[in-house]
């Protein structure tokens, strides 16, 4: 495993932070830092329905915030890592591991009142990337550790949930791309990616999701954004397809009364495809032109509304795929370079009562492939989740994914996915916390570019957080 990148992220933190002109009396440089181990079963490791092997994993690690506060910046990072052991499989031994930056600027925002800066930056090395992280749907595989117990500031965009993320898991897909799952929250513009909702076999991946978003208030009622991601997405086991997108977004939200607004917007995206093909596809590019408009209600303050509807107007540029049937060598076939029209939107409940939170999100968008294939893809996808506080020490949750892919043109994708998942976390004291969670998964597929799929697993897990060392404050 090549630690380099995430070296030079601690170097240039350690760095910032030492030459930053503030008042040391009013800064803070503290380290968070806790461990994990879980055990974990799986019917079905390497999520190959012709080769099922079942197996039991062990996952333990640290998990660290550093983090650097005084009034003018919010400056740190995430890290997470997992040694994974399976007892039957021990070829599918890792060590995967997250990193998240934590950037917040105060000072802008005394400076320039009414501007808002959000910074991202995520990286992960991970076994497999989960199918439903850009859905809110829970991954079962957090058990290892990777959300519990701490997470970092809430301060900047990019913090969220600390030191979230899935390494741990035994199986996930490549169609979530487009942004950090698990605990990152990805601020901005993080989340756009396509393919989201297919599972695929075992492959090591990295992903790493970078960007900014401009906010400004113009008016009390009237806001608008520009933002603009960088996603890279690499595979370390072959057969599958590496990937560069950029995005860009803009938007101008008014604010019709204190419970309703009105935002239309805009989204470009430019995806090219990298290094070696796919067996089945090829291309060059994808190119995407997005216009939305947006209505957000809250019909009170626990109960929140949302919809939004557009175009897609999709491009593919130098695509190919194969014909089933022909070769060697094989025949391709040349998929059309014309720009296709697909409706886009989302509706989006979200419901918060004494006990817990309930959310339900239903999306129709356009992905390009998630590292499964070089081909656009037309996806629906609903997700619905509850978190539900049973006593002071005892919390449990619910979840429910279903996804729908479709090649735009071509035959890569035709499948339907489901998974169910349910736990419970329990803290047994300030600085213990344990979990048990089970996932089922099944995944239907026609098309050349998934399989069909049907995985059982269960997690029980243990988290142990240390008191906060402040290296200085």
């Amino acid at each position: 495993m090549n630690f380099s990148s995430v070296w030079r992220v601690g170097v240039f933190l350690w760095l910032g932070v030492w030459c930053l002109p503030s008042e040391r009396v009013l800064a803070a440089l503290s380290l968070q830092s806790s461990f994990s181990v879980s055990e974990s079963y799986t019917s079905n490791l390497f999520f190959e329905d012709d080769n099922k092997r079942d197996d039991f994993g062990t996952f333990l690690g640290p998990n660290f915030t550093l983090l650097f506060e005084n009034p003018d910046i919010v400056l740190g990072a995430t890290y997470a890592g997992r040694m994974s052991f399976f007892i039957n499989n021990p070829d599918a031994n890792r060590y995967n591991q997250n990193a998240n930056i934590i950037l917040d600027l105060p000072f802008l925002t005394k400076r320039y009142k009414r501007l808002t800066v959000t910074i991202d930056e995520t990286m992960r090395f991970t076994p497999q990337l989960d199918a439903f992280s850009l859905s809110g749907a829970e991954d079962a595989s957090t058990s290892g550790g990777f959300n519990q117990g701490f997470g970092g500031s809430g301060s900047g965009g990019a913090t969220g949930g600390g030191t979230g993320g899935t390494a741990g898991s035994p199986g996930g897909a490549a169609g979530s791309a487009g942004g950090a799952g698990g605990g990152f929250s990805g601020g901005g513009l993080s989340g756009v990616g396509g393919g989201t909702g297919v599972f695929t076999t075992r492959a090591s991946a990295f992903n790493n999701n970078a960007g900014v978003t401009l906010g400004y208030a113009w008016t009390p009622r009237l806001h608008s954004s520009l933002g603009y991601t960088n996603q890279y997405l690499h595979f370390f086991s072959s057969g599958f397809q590496d990937s560069l997108r950029h995005n860009g977004r803009t938007s101008l939200s008014y604010r019709v009364t204190d419970q309703t607004s009105v935002t239309p917007s805009y989204s470009y995206s430019q995806t090219t495809f990298l290094g070696k093909s796919t067996q089945e596809t090829r291309g060059d590019k994808i190119i995407t032109h997005s216009p939305m408009l947006g209505v957000s209600h809250a019909f009170t303050p626990s109960l929140t509304v949302s919809l939004s509807g557009g175009v897609s107007f999709v491009k593919q540029i130098g695509a190919e795929e194969e014909i089933p049937g022909t070769g060697p060598p094989p025949v391709l076939r040349k998929i059309p370079e014309k720009f296709r029209r697909r409706v886009i939107g989302s509706a989006n409940i979200s419901k918060t009562y004494a006990q817990g939170r309930l959310t339900l999100n239903f999306s129709q968008s356009v992905g390009t492939g998630g590292g499964l294939a070089a081909q656009a893809t037309r996806t629906r996808q609903l997700t619905a989740r509850v978190n539900h506080a049973l006593s002071r020490r005892l919390n449990a949750f619910g979840s429910f994914g279903w996804a729908d892919n479709q090649s735009i043109d071509g035959n890569a994708f035709d499948s339907t996915t489901y998974r169910i998942q349910a736990g419970l976390g329990y803290s047994f004291a300030s600085w213990l916390f344990g979990n048990f969670n089970y996932s089922h998964i099944n995944q239907i597929s026609a098309g050349s570019a998934a399989n069909d799929l049907n995985v059982d697993q269960f997690f029980l897990g243990l988290t142990a957080v240390a008191d906060p060392w402040f290296i200085f404050r």
